[in-house]
């Protein structure tokens, strides 16, 4: 897959071309390459980061973040109900996508969860084919695999190998207030507290990501050729006699020069991320005509589904300053012990050798809240529709959103469905305020909701590609969501009182001694209004080019095929019509494995 000019680029006839070369888009090209009489082209708009520290060394996760060279810093609109300001959207740039700056979590999401893809009419897209296509992309610790097995997986994970007593005090705290350890995670059942795998790969102690392990391994590929630092402006679409669109090229930017790139044999495949492909078809004239127009572009394809649908795991921080004789990424302020640690990592050792964030606890809604809690929120999901969605205007979408939503309704009550996520990280989140105090020791928790009511939505601003797109997740436009995640919060706040984690810490940084006063004199408007300040996204986005039938206004087809089209494709994340309760790299990975098997079959 050696990365080419533009010239040897352009020449070349493709089978297929891959647009994004991130977590699908990477691992698609790679299994359609396998066949070296298929030719496969991948355009990625960033750039190439090969052994970059911040990348590659676990220990420094979340540095690539908000960094112009490894990050698109997109922003969303300002948040009308949640402080008023626009909020970072990370999404990775360059090889690799959100798998080179994520924070290296391998989950599975629910057989439930999965089994309802198919309900919402997806054939084949269920639990037990995509807990296949997991197994078929990331190798388990461990396994021995002879060298000359094709279908070797290539994404690899481990244990981690820091676990400090804060962790298992964490664990033995949640055990006190009934939440169980939960052995077999990734058996298709997520609630329960347990220590995550992590995509390091064991034998070097660094990152395992797509431009590791789907592209370095066959950058050799003479019919796999990449285009780097290119950016594409739009699909061609040309009207077959059928009346469907073919795509039969692209439009690029690179260099400052546009390109075209035709003559595409088979398909091409859209795997831009949930933010840039609506954009992309947009820009391409596929979506909501009225969008388009506005901004100068004639509709080819009417698809109002497009750019709908957005949904994110949302999340608040809390940071407690902890006893002294806990080892924590604090200590790596100091310039002495951060040298020792880079020394030990040559040994696969130390701090940096691990993920930071082992450490997890999924609740169920019966965790959250009582029974008139879950009434509560089940009446605010029967509500939602009406508050996103004009029937007059979008009836399919209004039905497809109708479907979800009497899914999440049903999804809180069942205990072994999880609705919040916590996540301990062993340090001071690096955050812009408060800053640590160096030589104490902290530790931050997160605290997230898995399945927000609210809706949000990606489209374009301009008729310019090289603008970035307008996203609105639209923070808590349904109330239920501000209810669920203060709930999770309040959660958290009992988990750090209680015994035995409560005994090594000796302050709350965040959200502030002042606001938990208040709380345990029974006011909870200080917390809520905490909530509602300091709300960000997982980074974990879906949704915007959903995979649904077209009368439920969906994008693509159960073969990931744009409704409208002969040969488009959607491979990424923006498919997934519902957020899942994983953090999604390996159901990234997944759908790119499987997106590669159904077009092998045509």
């Amino acid at each position: 897959m050696p990365i080419v000019p533009i010239e040897e680029f352009q020449a070349t006839e493709f089978d297929y071309i891959v647009i994004g070369g991130g977590t699908a888009g990477l691992t698609v090209a790679a299994r359609l390459s396998e066949d070296e009489n298929v030719k496969v082209g991948v355009i990625e708009a960033g750039g190439y980061h090969s052994n970059v520290p911040e990348i590659d060394v676990p220990g420094f996760i979340g540095r690539t973040i908000a960094n112009p060279t490894y990050d698109w810093t997109f922003l969303s609109v300002p948040q009308a109900r949640a402080g008023g300001t626009p909020v970072l959207q990370p999404r990775g740039k360059g090889l690799g996508g959100s798998s080179l700056n994520n924070f290296l979590g391998m989950f599975r999401p629910s057989k439930e969860e999965l089994d309802a893809l198919e309900a919402l009419g997806n054939p084949g897209w269920n639990w037990a084919s995509l807990l296949e296509y997991m197994k078929k992309a990331v190798k388990p610790p461990f396994q021995v695999i002879s060298l000359k097995q094709k279908q070797l997986s290539p994404i690899k994970k481990s244990f981690p190998t820091v676990w400090t007593s804060s962790h298992a005090l964490l664990f033995d705290a949640a055990e006190a207030l009934g939440i169980a350890r939960n052995s077999e995670m990734g058996n298709g059942s997520n609630v329960g507290s347990m220590s995550s795998f992590s995509s390091i790969d064991p034998r070097t102690s660094k990152r395992s990501y797509a431009a590791s392990e789907y592209y370095e391994p066959n950058a050799g590929r003479s019919n796999l050729r990449v285009l780097i630092n290119a950016h594409v402006c739009k699909i061609i679409l040309e009207q077959t006699e059928t009346g469907l669109q073919r795509a039969s090229g692209v439009e690029l930017l690179t260099g400052g020069e546009k390109y075209l790139v035709k003559g595409i044999k088979k398909d091409i495949i859209l795997s831009a991320g949930t933010f840039q492909t609506p954009q992309l078809l947009e820009l391409s004239g596929i979506g909501n005509p009225t969008i388009m127009q506005s901004h100068g572009i004639a509709p080819v394809i009417e698809l109002p589904g497009v750019g709908e649908n957005l949904q994110d795991h949302i999340c608040v921080r809390s940071i407690y300053e902890i006893d002294d004789n806990v080892e924590t990424m604090d200590v790596l302020s100091d310039a002495t012990e951060l040298d020792k640690h880079l020394q030990l990592y040559k040994e696969q050792k130390g701090l940096l050798s691990s993920c930071p964030a082992p450490a997890f606890i999924f609740l169920s809604g019966q965790h959250l809240g009582n029974d008139k809690d879950l009434a509560s929120w089940e009446q605010k999901a029967s509500e939602q529709v009406a508050l996103h969605v004009d029937a007059s205007k979008y009836p399919t979408v209004r039905k497809g959103l109708q479907k979800q939503y009497n899914l999440q309704k049903s999804w809180f009550k069942n205990d072994g469905l999880a609705q919040a996520e916590l996540l301990q990280y062993i340090g001071h989140q690096p955050i812009p305020s408060p800053q640590p105090v160096p030589g104490k020791r902290y530790t931050s928790l997160v605290s997230a909701l898995m399945h927000p009511l609210s809706r949000g939505t990606v489209h374009i601003g301009s008729c310019d590609p090289l603008a970035p797109p307008v996203i609105d997740p639209n923070y808590f436009a349904n109330e239920a969501d501000l209810d669920l995640l203060l709930h999770t919060l309040l959660f958290t706040v009992k988990l750090v009182k209680t015994h035995p984690f409560a005994d090594i810490v000796r302050s709350c940084v965040l959200p502030g001694p002042e606001i938990l006063t208040s709380y345990e004199g029974g006011n909870t408007d200080d917390l809520r209004q905490y909530v509602k300040q300091t709300v960000g996204p997982v980074f974990h986005p879906v949704g915007t080019a959903a995979m649904l039938p077209l009368e439920d206004g969906g994008v693509v087809d159960s073969t990931l095929k744009v409704y409208g089209t002969t040969n488009l494709r959607v491979v990424d994340a923006s498919i997934l019509p519902l957020e899942l309760s994983c953090h999604i790299q390996s159901l990234a990975y997944a759908i790119g494995e499987k997106a590669a098997d159904i077009l092998k079959k045509e």
